[in-house]
């Protein structure tokens, strides 16, 4: 008798055992990004990690295009997600207004549990970094130097800054202006300030991107003669402007704002390329395009497209978290380390602001800009 009841409370332990275990692997982790008329390698980004992990443990959502107006909508999205007990961790990239209130709410619905990573935020550092337990993003500031050192090799005698209100209240985007206005002034190059439509403002992205083409030959009867590189804060004008950079032959595009070799070059230059497929091919067949127009000396980006590394990394530290194989929630030397196997040679740092601050949970990404002609088969 004893032993058959032994027997009994092993099966039971064992059938307790098996239960836990699939409870741990009903893990889930949610992905917000835009749409692909916002911000199309966040989107494909998804895409791709749902084809990694399976659809059982990634789920993925995108917030409104004019996402300014309904940050009520955005944030809904994310209490959605964390109503799934089984979400264990959101990454939301790009972390447009309404990140920081989403996150709060999730942690006033008690979810303490979830992991919560931002990716290119939108708002500002002393902000976002009070919500999420971290944060990914290219190093703006930085920007400011490495497109002036592209544009002192181009011989630049204009640089023309396409933005607007919203996006220069950020704190990282007037870092990177900032910087950009002073490397002019010591290179000898003019700096121009031209204010575009705000794509979530009335004339949406048609009205934004219609701008661009036609602004951008204007500017060139302007400075007739001289070599003018053009550069915008936006992701939905970059298509537009590097269109309107290949048809001027004075004109030059050193960097998209989210550098890339997908970020608007398939689009603006009719190629057939799969975003987050190859970056070296897409390199390749973006430098022969290039060429067909005398053009490859005019362009530059970054050899990976950052948003994309962005999302990958962020989900793969996420799973290691909830599989228990990172213990914690900020890591830097792990985030270094999966960033560095994404993109080699990437620099990573913690944000400083101008003040001194420096944000222990908010890392900047740094790549070198290709030239083009490396690419040239």
């Amino acid at each position: 008798m004893k032993k058959l009841l032994c027997l009994a409370l092993a099966a039971c332990l064992c059938l307790a055992l098996a239960a836990g275990a699939v409870a741990e692997d009903n893990w889930k982790i949610a992905i917000l990004t835009g749409t692909t008329s916002q911000g199309e390698e966040e989107f494909r980004a998804a895409e791709r990690a749902v084809a990694t992990y399976g659809e059982d443990h990634i789920i993925t959502d995108t917030y409104p295009d004019n996402f300014m107006a309904e940050t009520e909508t955005t944030i809904s999205k994310m209490v959605a997600f964390a109503s799934d007990p089984d979400v264990k961790a959101i990454v939301m990239c790009q972390a447009v207004p309404g990140a920081k209130a989403g996150f709060d709410r999730i942690r006033e619905m008690g979810r303490d549990d979830i992991l919560l990573i931002a990716g290119v935020p939108q708002e500002d550092p002393d902000v976002i970094t009070e919500g999420a337990d971290f944060v990914l993003y290219t190093d703006e500031a930085k920007q400011g130097d490495t497109i002036m050192e592209t544009c002192a090799e181009w011989g630049i005698d204009v640089f023309v800054h396409y933005s607007f209100p919203r996006h220069l209240a950020m704190e990282t985007i007037a870092a990177r202006k900032a910087n950009l206005e002073a490397n002019c002034e010591a290179l000898g190059i003019q700096y121009v300030e031209r204010t575009a439509p705000d794509p979530t403002g009335d004339a949406g992205t048609a009205g934004a991107q219609q701008f661009i083409l036609e602004d951008v030959p204007a500017v060139m009867e302007e400075y007739a003669g001289k070599k003018v590189a053009f550069f915008s804060t936006n992701c939905s004008m970059q298509e537009p402007l590097q269109a309107a950079v290949l048809a001027e032959p004075n004109a030059y595009y050193p960097q998209p704002c989210c550098p890339s070799p997908y970020h608007g070059f398939p689009a603006s230059l009719g190629l057939e390329i799969a975003v987050g497929g190859d970056d070296t091919e897409a390199l390749k067949a973006i430098a022969a395009k290039l060429a067909e127009s005398d053009a490859v000396g005019r362009f530059s980006t970054w050899p990976s497209p950052i948003n994309m590394t962005i999302i990958d990394v962020a989900t793969e530290y996420a799973k290691g978290y909830i599989e228990g194989t990172i213990t914690e929630r900020n890591d830097g030397a792990k985030i270094a380390e999966l960033v560095e196997a994404k993109c080699p040679g990437a620099i990573v740092s913690n944000y400083t602001n101008a003040d001194g601050t420096t944000f222990d949970n908010y890392y900047t990404i740094l790549l070198t800009p290709v030239d083009f002609n490396d690419y040239l088969e």
